[in-house]
């Protein structure tokens, strides 16, 4: 694939003057986000926010519970080769629509014209929504980790809901002011957080198989099937790579910082499939090694905090799982930076093209920065986890909507290639080429069934806490989308206008 890449930026379209006057702002200048990122930084900027080694250790129970060490190594070896085929699809797109909007843009440039327009503010309301999501959930998971650390050293202390609630805020509250002020030391900080999570895994690898012994047989790892879901084994199996594709979540963190790095037709395809080949190398590697050691597998999958119970069983120790708690903590929080990063920027994409309501005032920058964009992801924050104090059932629901919406919005363009034909793509620096009809086809598939397995309940029987809502949720986004859309903004959205991207990213 890398003989693909070229160095070259593809060429702009020509808009005439007068359209530039009429459809730009009083003062242009202010409208355009400065480039800030490196190719380096961009490629950090993937990788820590997948982390697959990291972030999947908060996500094993699934497909613990649908086969034991078989379902979790060999689940994640079919999720790589599933997300692999759909994120090297997107890759391409990306390559060709480069844009701080990321899905939406490039819907919107692959749809027809009578549908584009309403299929980009869907795409990227749903973009939102899913950024949201994870959010959320890693932030959460931050709050919580602190928590459970004190319990683990005071004993008498019970976390409460709300307690991880506030804790939850006040990390949101630094992440904004973080990413809003400083955006290009993010970057460089990410730089450094690759290699704090890549000495980190060498490090994990050792300290699980060399400082403890080796606890489990390579049968237990490698051949002993145990389901403990309640479902027929058959589909067992593919629930339990449904949820291995939480490994390789976050590919498409790159497109969102395209209008900051030089030549992203170039640089953010790369960053993309280095992010996923670096990313199916720790994760198998890493569970592989977690399974020769752990001595309680449904302890695990009971767990709250998986990573924990994980450094518990291996070392035994408090002060080295306190250590690990931490180190563990400062990844994800690393993953929160990111996210309110890119959300900021698809929240101004969609606000410089009239997609969300106040948009003249939101999508103004503040030195070269979505500020105000990334403020609403903030208020968002707060509303939303209110669910985690309100119902875990539908917390747990709306935190499956992350993967789930974010694999239908890389899928759709590359339905649209599909069905329009290949020709409609512009000159890109990474093509597929040949192949692109068949991996553009392949993906579509492995979208729509993966996503009705998305819908299903992760364990059987199905009791009211266990039910899977992720339909209901994902309609009541959508509900309230099309509400949004008639109200007003169909009469406000343009859908992506060129001359507001900058040279380089023109097509």
């Amino acid at each position: 694939m890398a003989s693909n890449i070229k160095s070259e930026t593809p060429p702009s379209v020509s808009i005439s003057q007068s359209q530039v006057e009429e459809k730009l702002p009083a003062h242009p200048e202010e409208q355009h986000l400065k480039k800030r990122f490196s190719l380096l930084s961009v490629v950090a900027f993937g990788f820590t926010t997948m982390n697959s080694w990291v972030a999947f250790a908060s996500g094993v129970a699934v497909p613990l519970a649908c086969g034991g060490g078989p379902g979790i190594i060999y689940g994640l070896v079919a999720a790589a080769v599933v997300m692999v085929i759909i994120n090297v699809g997107f890759a391409e797109l990306a390559s060709a629509f480069p844009s701080a909007g990321g899905q939406y843009h490039i819907v919107y440039m692959t749809f027809p014209p009578s549908t584009r327009r309403v299929a980009a503010f869907f795409t990227g309301w749903v973009s939102v929504i899913y950024i949201m999501a994870g959010l959320v959930s890693c932030d959460l998971f931050v709050a919580g980790s602190i928590l459970d650390v004190v319990s683990l050293w005071n004993e008498d202390y019970q976390p409460q809901a709300w307690h991880t609630y506030l804790l939850h805020i006040l990390l949101c509250i630094v992440a904004f002011l973080v990413t809003s002020w400083f955006p290009s030391a993010v970057g460089k900080l990410g730089v450094g957080i690759t290699v704090l999570s890549l000495v980190g895994f060498v490090a994990s690898l050792v300290t699980l198989l060399t400082v403890q012994e080796v606890k489990q047989s390579s049968d237990f790892v490698f051949r002993d099937y145990q389901n403990v879901s309640g479902w027929p084994d058959g589909w067992a199996i593919f629930i339990g790579i449904t949820g291995c594709l939480w490994a390789y979540s976050g590919v498409d963190a790159p497109t969102h910082v395209s209008e900051e790095v030089p030549n992203p037709s170039r640089n953010v395809p790369i960053a993309i499939i280095t992010t996923m080949a670096l990313g199916v190398v720790t994760v198998t590697a890493w569970n592989i090694a977690l399974m020769f050691v752990i001595t309680d597998l449904q302890a695990l999958i009971e767990s709250g905090v998986p990573i924990l119970e994980v450094y518990n069983q291996a070392l035994n120790s408090k002060v080295a799982t306190t250590i690990w708690a931490v180190y563990y903590m400062v990844m994800f929080y690393d993953i929160v930076l990111n996210l309110f990063i890119f959300s900021g920027r698809t929240i101004w994409s969609l606000s410089r093209d009239g997609g969300v309501p106040y948009s003249d005032y939101i999508s103004r920058l503040s030195r070269a920065s979505p500020v105000r964009a990334t403020a609403v992801m903030l208020v968002l924050q707060m509303i939303v986890g209110v669910l985690y104090v309100a119902s875990s059932t539908a917390y747990s629901s709306f935190i499956n909507l992350n993967l789930f919406a974010l694999n239908i919005t890389v899928a759709l363009p590359q339905a649209a290639v599909l069905f329009r034909g290949r020709g409609i793509l512009p000159e890109r620096a990474f093509s597929l080429g040949r192949f692109g009809y068949v991996i553009n086809a392949v993906a579509t598939l492995f979208v729509a069934f993966f996503s009705v397995c998305f819908c299903f309940p992760v364990g059987y029987p199905v009791t009211g806490s266990s039910m899977n809502y992720l339909i209901v949720v994902m309609a009541v986004g959508l509900v309230v989308t099309t509400v949004a859309w008639f109200a007003k903004l169909r009469k406000t959205f343009t859908g992506p206008r060129l001359e507001s991207y900058g040279d380089e990213t023109l097509h």
